[in-house]
């Protein structure tokens, strides 16, 4: 208020007071003095200090002037920077580099993996979900509709030995995604989701869980724990088939497991590395009702893997305990089982590339893909001993690039198990069986697949009475997130 009334007023209220004065002044001044000289020096006197006053006022005015202009000023100014100690102090922190950040714009925010979104905190997240529908013809009945398992085929003799072809559309290949990711001092931490719909029971699309695993990525070593497929399959070897199923000699089990990784050495961007895992037994072994499996301890697997940028090479080896107990007499039997597979793949000529796999052991039944689930881990002899089965199992796939968006794969598998003569097993069981497939297929966009594939198989059981059957396969594919 003070500064209201000194701008507005203060100019004219000293003249006031000064004439006032004056005026009270002048008549005593005109009694006390007769002289008019006097009186003209009293006037002057006066007339000075009204000058002096103004000056003053002056002054005062020009200084008040000035103060508001710079309280103005000063607030119509941006805020000042904190001291920089301040600002590192008060800052979110700095997300560490992702492990494979794309190039991007100076000035940028980093960011995470090709094809991953930010969750804040250092946390990545990619979801996948592929759409696939697969046409279906079979020359005969084999088995499952959905999956071409040679062992399935009908021998000569059997039911539908001499079935007429059927057709079929499945939408089972069809798969949900979620990759985890964030960076941690120790190393990056990963947990992975994955499912399709070959779940058992009947309908369309049954849910069936694939992948739920954590891992951590570390400079020197990888630790994974959860439901993942075993250390003993090498799913980079696999060939690239449409057909769900893939080759009948391929090794291929999930199971709940621990599995440590640790990298013996490195060679430029190859490296050595040490897998070994202890994973879930499941002993698969046909036994009369009144004997029921299990395993004294865990599957163990360990072995060596060479990686490098254009391949890899794997040998694996897998140690088991297979074992029957009867809930009748308390009576128990076992055996241990073993197995040992070289694989690998490699690009060759280009842009085309070769795989390979070849398996042996016995007891390791549940883990070839043609005859899982048959009982052919062991027997009992008619001893009452029981007796892992032998069994081996090889093949191959060749990928060959026809354009950047077009390529062939083929690829062939045998299979074979060696059972004792005086084991009891069900000679109606396959004995030996073969797989074939050839197929091309079209990149009609990064998100959209079209292929064709042919399938061949055939079956021989324990007693050597043998068939065969082809497939045509269509399928079209919608990946989101390739």
């Amino acid at each position: 208020m003070l500064r209201v009334h000194a701008r507005h007023g203060m100019s004219r209220f000293p003249m006031r007071l000064v004439a006032a004065a004056l005026l009270i002044a002048l008549p005593a001044v005109a009694s006390a003095q007769d002289s008019t000289g006097d009186l003209k020096a009293q006037i002057q006197q006066l007339t000075q200090q009204l000058q002096q006053q103004q000056q003053v006022i002056q002054q005062m005015k020009t200084r008040l002037d000035a103060m508001e202009k710079h309280e103005a000023e000063v607030a119509a100014a941006p805020p000042r920077e904190a001291p920089p100690s301040m600002a590192v102090a008060s800052a979110p922190p700095i997300p560490v580099a992702p492990p494979k950040p794309p190039s991007a714009p100076a000035g940028e925010g980093p960011k995470g993996p090709e094809g991953y979104i930010s969750l804040g905190s250092d946390n990545w997240l990619k979801l996948d979900v592929v759409a696939q529908v697969d046409t279906l013809v079979d020359e005969k009945r084999i088995g499952t509709p959905e999956l071409f398992v040679t062992s399935a085929i009908p021998v000569k003799g059997d039911p539908y030995y001499n079935s007429g072809w059927r057709s079929t559309l499945s939408g089972k290949q069809s798969i949900v995604r979620m990759d985890f990711q964030r960076e941690s001092p120790f190393g990056t931490v990963k947990v992975v989701y994955k499912n399709n719909f070959f779940g058992s029971g009947s309908g369309d699309m049954i849910y069936n869980l694939q992948y739920l695993y954590g891992e951590l990525d570390a400079e020197t070593y990888s630790f994974i724990a959860g439901y993942y497929l075993s250390a003993f399959t090498d799913i980079d070897a696999f060939p690239n088939t449409l057909d769900y199923e893939g080759p009948n000699s391929f090794t291929f089990k999930y199971a709940p497991q621990l599995r440590w990784s640790p990298i013996l050495t490195k060679w430029g961007d190859s490296t050595l590395t040490l897998p070994m895992s202890i994973e879930k037994p499941n002993a698969d072994i046909s036994v009369p009702d009144a004997f029921g499996t299990y395993s004294k301890r865990p599957d163990f697997t360990i072995g060596l893997r060479w990686n490098a940028p254009d391949g890899h090479l794997q040998w694996a080896n897998l140690l088991r305990d297979l074992a029957v107990e009867s809930s009748t007499d308390n009576r128990s039997r076992s055996t241990s089982a073993y197995a040992t597979q070289l694989s690998g793949a490699m690009s060759v000529f280009g842009h085309d590339s070769i795989q390979g796999w070849a398996s042996a052991g016995k007891g390791y039944a549940n883990f070839l893909q043609d005859i899982s689930g048959y009982g052919l881990d062991a027997a009992f002899n008619p001893s009452l001993q029981l007796k892992a089965i032998k069994a081996v199992g090889g093949g191959a796939g060749y990928t060959h690039s026809w354009a950047e968006n077009m390529s062939s794969s083929f690829s062939y598998g045998y299979l074979r198990i060696d059972p004792n003569d005086n084991l009891i097993i069900d000679q109606a069981l396959p004995k030996s069986t073969r797989y074939a497939s050839a197929n091309f297929a079209w990149q009609a966009s990064p998100h959209t697949m079209i292929g064709f594939e042919y399938l061949w198989g055939s079956n021989k059981n324990l007693e050597d009475r043998n068939g065969d059957a082809s497939r045509i396969q269509g399928t079209i594919r919608y990946d989101l997130n390739p």
